[in-house]
């Protein structure tokens, strides 16, 4: 019903990952944080009033 291998596989590649956590938060957030900020002045040039 389970397959321990695949699960065991998972749990040894998300503990691999671990150590760079911090910067993949970081460029998570530094994205999300351009895109926000492009769609922004996207909607700003397009008319819509800026949100403060």
């Amino acid at each position: 019903m389970y397959n321990w291998h695949l699960q065991d596989a998972i749990v040894a590649f998300v503990d691999s990952l671990k150590p760079s956590w911090p910067a993949q938060h970081e460029l998570y957030m530094s994205t999300l944080y351009a895109f926000v900020d492009l769609q922004s002045h996207l909607l700003t040039l397009l008319g819509y009033p800026p949100v403060p």
